[in-house]
């Protein structure tokens, strides 16, 4: 009989809040999924199986599931937080254009200048964001279009226009 390993799972979201009445729990996403009939959930750094009765609201970043044995509101509260998990073999290779490659980029603000070269790609579920130094402390700057004016990969630098403060709160 083959034992159910953690280091066969790959993280694919957490649960955020409770959805409805009846035990739903919304889940945000880190990557795009297709959902088989379990779904498993990390508790103490093991993966707990649940049988998934229904989806709904399936989005790329975020899926509501009714887990079996999940009735209420009060049983699915202790739930959120906790890591969703699929076996790999159920995971779909992620596609190379989603993950932004910009590690060792030059992040050039339009009102700064030269900030500092990007040292990791750090990755949440709703959100990509560079990390650099920045007057010898780290600065995550959020990756969206609102922010990010040009990427140019032959000279490797990122043009930025960062939002007032937002240097001073890092």
């Amino acid at each position: 009989m083959k034992t159910i390993q953690r280091k066969d799972f790959l993280e694919v979201g957490s649960a955020v809040k409770v959805h409805g009445t009846k035990g739903e729990l919304k889940f945000a996403l880190s990557r795009t999924i297709k959902l088989k009939e379990w779904a498993f959930l990390e508790f103490r750094g093991k993966p707990v199986p649940f049988y998934v009765q229904a989806t709904k609201g399936e989005f790329e970043d975020e899926i509501v599931l009714k887990l079996q044995g999940v009735d209420s509101i009060e049983m699915a509260s202790p739930l959120i937080g906790k890591t969703l998990l699929l076996p790999k073999k159920n995971v779909g290779k992620e596609e190379e254009d989603d993950a932004l490659h910009v590690e060792g980029y030059l992040l050039i603000d339009a009102h700064y200048g030269e900030l500092g070269k990007v040292i990791e790609m750090v990755e949440y579920p709703y959100q990509t964001l560079a990390k650099i130094i920045w007057q010898e402390r780290e600065v995550l700057i959020p990756m969206v279009d609102e922010i990010v004016l040009e990427i140019n990969d032959k000279k490797k630098t990122l043009l930025v226009q960062i939002p007032e403060g937002l240097l001073d709160i890092n």
